[in-house]
């Protein structure tokens, strides 16, 4: 009876499985999807472009499960998918992002094979076939290495898919991409090709793509940068560092006010022209206007008087600003105080994201390290140029006084001057931009001192840099 009970027992289970499967499927017979139709458009593309892929796919008694696409060209697959399929009778409409590979020829057959099941894993294969690739043409491409500098590479008139930049001040080691567009801000637009490091080779990606990288051995900097589109591959060549250039190489490291700061020190020669390398050339970077004029993207000219100085260079803050040992009169007056800061475009939100509390401006009463004071360079006799940001954004407010050493001598009282140009500083001791509640705001921006301590007057203006 046990043996009977237990037959029973397991036929009608087997029972209610089958049915519980027809309630979720509907009625289970063998078949197979049929492909009643597949195009794709546009028939002749470029290989980078995306092509759709419209499909109608039909089962006489099954439902539909999905559709596998491999798109093959002489003998590889360029791209391949799933597309879910829904229902006994689905259109399916898709688009297809075909890249380029190394070694692609031009103007090459291409076809697409379709894989269609069911939930039963009934399938159809389907080609697509009659269509023509060709290689993308490319008037110029962008180097975008990950600091943001970015490079023009040119295409080479005896090899069209070589492209080339010369003449660069790239660092040694480079992260980067490759690009077709750029927007406006010199970013990479993705609505062109963009290349990187896909498994460890030069492949076309999209925005979460990664970047590339490229070693220049036995050099100082990347001189040349060679990108070859049919390969996909890139090389270097690299460059000797002269003694009038100025690259991160040369540079020590030193923290001052809990930021940390590549540092130089060397001579500088008054009116001599310096060739910026890597990070140093970047386009963002603000040279402090009081000791160097930018002649070019990747060359500042020393305006000081001839002798040793330390370059300061802050990654975070993108800009330079020289300091000399034990700074005094006729040659200098230093302002220490609250609210000056040497002259940056970046903000203090992007400043205190790395510096927690940091801010523009960072000057302080004392002159323990180059953030504590600024500098005001002689540029006559008697006559004194310091550019800074001021007032703090936090607060809109700034004291601050100059002195003539680094041990208080002889401050000047703002009593003592009769200050011309912008209206912003107040008092009879100290140089103040208020903040009271009467007070104009005053624009937190970059203003240029030039203090006569010969006619006892004060020139203010804004300088846009």
């Amino acid at each position: 009876m046990n043996s009977i009970y237990k037959l029973i027992m397991m036929v009608g289970a087997i029972a209610l499985l089958f049915a519980s499967c027809e309630d979720e499927f509907g009625p289970r017979k063998e078949s197979i999807p049929v492909v009643e139709s597949a195009t794709v458009t546009p028939a002749n593309f470029t290989f980078g472009d995306s092509i759709t892929l419209t499909a109608k796919v039909t089962d006489p008694a099954t439902m539909l499960s999905s559709m596998n696409y491999t798109v093959v060209s002489e003998g590889r697959v360029i791209a391949s998918g799933e597309i879910p399929l829904i229902g006994d009778d689905y259109d399916v409409k898709h688009a297809i992002f075909v890249p380029l590979l190394e070694n692609q020829a031009d103007n090459a057959d291409v076809q697409v094979n379709l894989v269609a099941r069911n939930v039963l894993k009934g399938s159809v294969s389907h080609e697509i076939i009659a269509l023509t690739g060709t290689r993308p043409v490319y008037s110029q491409l962008y180097l975008v290495a990950d600091d943001g500098t970015v490079a023009v590479l040119k295409p080479q008139s005896a090899e069209k898919d070589k492209f080339e930049g010369t003449d660069l001040t790239l660092e040694t080691s480079l992260q980067f991409k490759i690009a077709e567009k750029l927007t406006t801000d010199n970013s990479i637009d993705y609505g062109g090709a963009v290349f990187g490091n896909v498994n460890g080779k030069i492949a076309m990606i999209d925005e979460k793509g990664e970047s590339a990288f490229v070693y220049t051995a036995d050099a100082d900097y990347t001189k040349t940068f060679s990108f070859d589109n049919f390969v996909l591959s890139v090389a270097t060549a690299g460059g000797t560092l002269g003694p009038d250039d100025f690259a991160l190489s040369a540079f020590g490291s030193q923290d001052f006010n809990n930021e940390t700061f590549r540092t130089n020190k060397r001579e500088l020669e008054k009116g001599k022209t310096y060739s910026l390398f890597g990070k140093l050339a970047d386009a963002a970077n603000i040279y402090n206007p009081d000791f160097f004029e930018r002649t070019a993207v990747n060359k500042v000219k020393f305006l000081g008087e001839t002798g040793e100085y330390t370059i300061y260079y802050n990654p975070v803050r993108k800009n330079i600003i020289v300091g000399v040992d034990n700074p005094s009169y006729p040659d200098y007056l230093l302002a220490c105080g609250w609210g000056l800061g040497y002259p940056t475009n970046v903000t203090s939100a992007e400043i205190a994201a790395v510096y927690p509390g940091h801010q523009r401006t960072h000057t302080d009463w004392g002159f323990g390290h180059i953030m504590n004071y600024v500098l005001l360079r002689k540029i006559d006799d008697g006559i004194f140029q310091g550019t800074f940001y001021t007032p703090g954004d936090n607060d809109h407010y700034a004291g601050f006084k100059p002195f003539e050493n680094t041990g208080w001598a002889n401050e000047k009282k703002a009593g003592e001057f009769t200050f011309t140009g912008e209206q912003i500083i107040k008092g009879d001791n100290n140089w103040e931009i208020p903040n009271g509640e009467n007070d104009p705001v005053v624009e937190s921006t970059n203003y240029r001192f030039t203090v006569n301590l010969n006619e006892k007057t004060v020139n203010i203006e804004k300088i846009t840099l």
